[in-house]
């Protein structure tokens, strides 16, 4: 049973940097700043996928994703959490590999 908790562990790693992959192609073709884009990924921590954005960035992402009094918002970081399809598959092929290796 050790195994497979450290086989989901390993996967939702993984995990998190494909999507991480994913929540950037959002944010660059939502037009967002590259500095910003760079410095933000998805974190696997507490069992659960959390979109993490470096302090420094936070309040311009906020921005950009939100909207101002004067722009619009973009909603790139939660249209790449709505794609849980994607990860799912993901996730579900990369356990499958590592179970297989028991």
């Amino acid at each position: 049973m050790k195994h497979i908790h450290s086989a989901i562990e390993t996967a939702a790693k993984h995990t998190s940097r494909y999507m991480t992959g994913q929540l950037r192609k959002e944010t660059k073709a939502s037009g967002w700043p590259r500095h910003v884009s760079a410095n933000m990924g998805v974190i696997y921590e507490d069992k659960k996928f959390q979109v993490h954005v470096h302090d420094k960035h936070l309040s311009e992402a906020n921005d950009l994703e939100y909207g101002t009094t004067s722009s619009r918002p973009t909603a790139a970081i939660r249209r790449s959490s709505n794609r849980t399809q994607e990860s799912n598959a993901f996730f579900m092929k990369t356990l499958h590999k590592l179970v297989g290796e028991l």
